[in-house]
């Protein structure tokens, strides 16, 4: 068989030189093997090649095609490169990952090399030999013949003192048989041992100092008590006054059979996390456990705890007791966290943290030996205190209190968690940063070394492309670890996928954890007393649970979920703890067989679409729909988050849940689901706080004045009267086939929009029908109901659906008489129909109220805007108007009421109800960098969204270049972005670079001409009537260079759809490498079928779920006919 290398897209284009895009997708090659190489060593050597770490393969076969443009070998080249990484690191360690399974996306690989196991004779004496050989290469072994001898010591050394035992080889396999033993070391060898390791770090951005590491050769010590003192005193003479000089602490190495000798503390210095009774933590979330243990084994913390506890040292000599000691004083310093801007907020939030890492739970495998035990101290980065340490949110979590003290918030006078999220990320950066400066700021005030993110990154990058040139290839690195947290503003973040190998000597994991090892070791009667340990597991037991549940497409639901968790779980310590209040989760892993009768349940359900469940709720409903009621049912509550717009659909979902849970035998608290408004406030934070208030008081007995409501129905009337909404005016109406797509164009008056928005339609009724129905109410247009406070006209018109058939008929005289098959008929006729057929009747007030409130209200059609603002307010042709245009496109349904009904009879000036809603879509677009890959997938009308965001990147290119091509200077208004517009200047102005009135807030339109060229990637099938409008819509945005990959799909015999497009051979390599893009955002605005088909061919695409690896990037816009 043929062999050769893999080799990437991305390292093959490099060595191609200046083959063009198509040149590079056109060229093919086969499948190859390496045979003298195991299979993590391929993958680490591929990883070598890559530009960007999501980088497709493609796969080189043996012979070698020689390139046209360059003259160079490909195969050759690549050999030449992996032999010098081979020659130079000897022994090369699995790097976690497996021909069927890669871990790059992991913190933790589960199966990646760890000191602390059994290895074979022959495996340990082998790396022994590497390593020695690797000392003469570096010239630490001055003569070959001291080199041969030194490997004959080593060699009987380890023969010696091998065992029998368990031993797992390199692969993971476990078997019986010799384990290598350990053999002496001399110093110098020692030395560049753990140089060499903290150069092979991958998951190291400081290793440009690897040359100055100093060496506290430890190996003497042999009891825990020394231990513990020689590293404290060893870290002050390293800490050196703040001028930290890096130092390791070698301890003796393990000997086969045994653990070795261990330190319990993960960090040196590290503050204690408390548990509090009400669950929540005082001080490092991190330490919780931790801190427990410590207790349990006799540590006694300050009488008044606080945030920052310095914990004690424990280390752990083999063969000996545990040793607990308190650190020096001098150790523990910390450093006061202070901003010379904002002195005073600072000095208020009161941080701090601790003078230096100083990392004990690590160990080093250099040429067979593992030393269990080898702390290392050196200095931080900026980024690991101001944007980990402090600001993660299962840390300290101290950015809200920062966006607090100094008034970072967009809207001071909400609450954080209340804001848009896209306010929040806005808030929660703005405080990311100064905290960040604030850390740097005040190490170098105290005069303790640090090193900033920019620098330490730009340091690394300089050390490893000097170093490349050197000896030939780069350093090993894990991506997932190198990558600054304040991503591409950094220079390292651009770099991509290095390689991904792992040679020897390294740094690595235990496989055993400290305290577990010693608790298996003692027994019970010899371990300390458990004085001062906070709480037991027990403690939980036999308290009934509050279970909070949600289900939602969006975010709303999810946010009010954990805000119920985190007031109930106050209110809750304040009695007691009564209750256990469980985390909140999806509603589908809610199985209600598993809940006590004591129990409570609480559900926050939003409704989807036209009324439907959300998906994270559909496996709940398909487990308990059809099953039989509970014996020992819990107690539940629902909160029903909807929109009144949508009439009989209003809060469907969470009606239904309540049902289903009626039916299972569930008890309700209320008696009914409790029901929010979003079309009145979006988050309605004023009816959850309502029903919280009364779920306080039902369960915990906290007593308020309020009104409840009586029963479900006085809650519908008075949450469901459609409110006033602004008035749209028809202006234009484009169809270029009499069967496709119809265009039309509203004028919303001073009501503004974004790209991606929704905008609801709500289409009056006829004037006929109106008129019939008032004459068969013998009312007039203008005749006031006292229950509606809207006169008869506009209600017939505006609030109710005179095409849809009534609810109950209830009213309808002698109903109940007539024959089934007459009452079928009538309840499946239009209202309309049934105003034009009663005669005779004698209508007073009470009757006419029955029957206006028993008709269907009207329901919103809903719509992506199909417009960009600054775009489509530029139109000459729509001068006349006097307020903000949008376009949208329209499907025409024969007999829907808006799309056929309505607009077949509207003459232009036709005025229209509708509202607009913005979805997280656009902030998140303009969240990612301005060239991030985005993937859209429509069809039919699906269409429109991706108009508007293809005519916001012309806007953006025309305003960052001129004429030439290049981009202006960042002078004048022609800089200027456009979010929304209250009024429009002409044409001319605009695209003359003249135009004014915009707010600045898009950042991509700053970035220069070649910022969002070929972002766009579009997958689009239509109808072959709609050819002529696709065209219209995609020819602007391909000329100007904005589009990448263009599949498009007309309806065709052959029933090929689009979303089979995307698994095509020419397609599927490109879309693989994007979607591993950390920035790209899948957009499908589809029906169902081609959404699930697309879901489909793209996990296919990436081996995987790609809704999981993109999250809230893959966005679905799902519509139904």
């Amino acid at each position: 068989m043929d062999t050769g290398l893999i080799i990437n897209s991305a390292r093959l284009a490099q060595l191609m030189g200046d083959l063009n895009h198509q040149e590079k997708d056109t060229f093919t090659a086969t499948v190859v093997e390496v045979p003298s190489y195991d299979c993590s060593d391929v993958e680490s050597m591929d990883s070598h090649y890559e530009d960007d770490a999501t980088d497709g393969l493609l796969q080189v076969s043996q012979p070698a095609p020689r390139c046209p443009f360059t003259g160079m070998n490909i195969y050759t080249e690549a050999q030449k490169e992996f032999a010098r990484i081979r020659t130079a690191h000897r022994t090369l360690a699995p790097t976690g990952c497996t021909a069927d399974f890669c871990q790059s996306g992991r913190m933790v690989r589960i199966n990646e090399p760890r000191v602390g196991r059994d290895r074979p004779l022959a495996e340990v004496q082998q790396e022994a030999v590497d390593f020695l050989r690797e000392c003469r290469d570096h010239h630490v072994i001055q003569s070959d013949k001291a080199l041969d001898e030194r490997i004959r010591e080593a060699l009987l050394q380890i023969s010696n003192t091998a065992i029998f035992s368990n031993v797992t080889d390199r692969d993971g396999h476990v078997s019986n048989g010799l384990a290598g033993g350990t053999w002496y070391q001399h110093p110098e060898e020692l030395e560049y041992g753990v140089k060499a390791s903290w150069r092979n770090a991958r998951r190291c951005i400081m290793r440009s100092e690897y040359e100055h590491l100093t060496l506290c050769d430890l190996r003497r010590v042999r009891s825990s008590k020394e231990m513990a003192c020689t590293i404290a005193k060893g870290m002050q003479k390293a800490f050196n006054r703040g001028h930290i000089i890096p130092t390791v602490f070698i301890f003796p190495p393990r000997d086969p059979g045994k653990r070795g000798p261990m330190i319990w503390n993960r960090q040196i210095l590290a503050f204690a996390g408390y548990r509090l009774e009400d669950g929540s933590i005082l001080g490092d979330p991190a330490n919780v456990d931790l801190t427990e243990h410590m207790m349990e084994f006799g540590w006694m913390p300050p009488i008044d705890k606080s945030r920052w506890d310095f914990l004690p040292l424990i280390t752990m000599a083999e063969n000996d007791s545990p040793y607990m000691m308190e650190l020096p004083a001098e150790l523990r310093r910390t450093i006061q966290i202070t901003h010379p801007r904002y002195e005073k907020e600072f000095s208020k939030l009161g941080l701090r943290w601790v003078s230096a890492p100083a990392l004990s739970g690590l160990g080093f495998d250099i040429g067979g030996n593992q030393y269990t035990a080898s702390p290392f101290i050196g200095w931080f980065m900026d980024a690991e205190i101001g944007v980990r340490n402090l600001a993660d949110t299962f840390r300290y979590n101290a950015l809200p209190d920062v966006v607090n003290a100094l008034g970072l918030s967009p809207e001071p006078e909400t609450p954080l968690d209340d804001l848009p999220e896209y306010m929040r990320m806005v808030a929660l950066s703005r405080a990311q940063a100064e905290l960040n400066f604030a850390v740097y700021y005040s190490y170098l005030r105290d005069h303790v070394t640090m090193v900033d993110t920019l620098s330490s990154s730009i340091e690394y990058k300089n050390f490893d492309e000097d170093r490349s040139a050197e000896v030939g290839y780069r350093l090993p690195a894990d991506p997932y670890w190198l990558a600054p947290p304040q991503g591409s503003i950094v220079p390292l973040w651009h770099d991509g996928g290095a390689p991904n190998y792992q040679p020897k000597p390294m740094i690595c994991r235990h496989v055993q954890d400290p305290i577990k090892a010693w608790l298996r070791e003692t027994p019970v009667q010899k371990r300390p007393s458990q004085k001062g340990f906070i709480k037991t597991a027990e403690a939980n037991e036999g308290r009934p649970r509050i279970k909070i549940f949600f289900c939602s497409a969006g975010v709303n639901a999810g946010k009010m979920a954990h805000r119920l968790h985190e007031k109930l779980r106050r209110l809750v310590h304040e009695l007691h703890n009564a209750f256990e209040v469980e985390r909140e989760k999806a509603l589908n892993q809610l199985i209600l067989s598993e809940a006590g009768p004591e129990d409570i349940i609480l559900i926050i359900a939003s409704t989807t679409g036209r009324g439907e469940i959300p998906r994270n709720s559909q496996t709940f409903v398909q487990r308990h729909e059809f099953a039989n009621p509970l014996h020992n049912p819990p107690r539940f509550s629902c909160f029903a988050n909807g929109d009144s717009t949508y009439g009989d659909s209003y809060n469907a979902a969470g009606k239904f849940i309540q049902q289903l849970m009626t039916k299972m035998g569930c008890r309700p608290l209320l008696g009914h689901c409790f029901e929010g408004d979003t079309a009145l406030h979006n988050p309605d934070w004023e009816s959850f706080n309502h029903w919280l208030e009364n779920i306080d008081r039902l369960i915990l007995g906290n007593h308020y004045k309020i009104d409840l409501p009586e029963n479900l129905r006085d809650m519908e009337e008075k949450t469901t009267v459609l409110r006033e909404m602004p008035t749209a005016k028809l202006v234009r109406m484009q169809r270029l086939d009499s069967n496709g797509l119809l265009q039309i164009t509203l004028d919303i008056g001073d009501q503004q929009y974004k790209e991606m928005d929704h905008i609801k339609i709500f289409a009056p009724n006829p004037d006929h029908e109106v008129e019939s129905a008032l004459a068969a109410l013998g009312l007039s247009s203008d005749q006031i109901f006292d229950w509606h406070h809207q006169p008869a006209g506009q209600f017939l018109s505006r609030f109710v659906d005179l095409d849809h058939s009534f609810k109950h008929l209830h009213w309808y005289p002698g109903f109940n008489e007539l024959p089934v098959e007459k009452q079928e008929v009538l309840k499946n006729s239009k209202a309309s129909a049934i105003f034009a057929e009663l005669t005779n009747i004698t209508y007073d007030a009470a009757l006419v109220e029955n029957i206006c409130k028993d008709l269907a209200s009207i329901v919103p059609r809903l719509y992506s805007v199909a417009s960009c603002p600054a775009y489509a307010n530029s139109n000459a042709v729509l001068e006349e108007c006097s307020g903000n245009m949008v376009d949208i496109m329209v499907k025409v349904n024969p007999g829907g009421r808006f799309s056929d009904t309505f607009l077949s009879n509207a003459q232009l000036g036709a005025q229209m109800r509708f509202s607009l809603t913005s979805p997280d879509t656009w902030d998140m677009i303009q969240d990612q960098k301005p060239n991030a890959p985005f993937i859209a997938i429509c069809t039919g009308s699906g269409i429109g969204p991706v108009r508007a965001l293809l005519q916001r990147r012309m806007i953006d290119l025309d305003r960052t270049a001129g004429d030439d091509g290049r981009p202006r200077t960042a002078t004048g208004a022609g800089v200027s972005s456009v979010s929304s517009t209250p009024r429009r200047d002409s044409a001319s102005s605009f695209r003359s670079g003249k135009y004014r009135g915009a707010k600045p807030i898009n950042h991509h339109a700053h970035l220069g001409v070649a910022s969002t060229r070929k972002s766009v990637n579009l997958f689009a099938g239509f109808k072959k009537e709609d050819a002529d409008l696709i065209q219209q819509i995609i020819l602007p945005a391909s000329q100007v260079g904005i589009l990448d990959i263009v599949e498009l799909c007309p309806s065709n015999p052959q029933k090929m759809r689009i979303q089979d497009h995307l698994i095509m051979p020419h397609v599927r390599g490109q879309l693989q490498r994007k979607l591993r893009d950390p920035s790209c955002i899948v957009f499908v605005c589809a029906n169902d079928s081609a959404a699930d088909g697309s879901v489909a061919n793209l996990n296919e695409i990436v081996g995987g779920d790609v809704k999981e690896l993109l999250g809230d990037r893959y966005i679905e816009e799902i519509f139904r006919s």
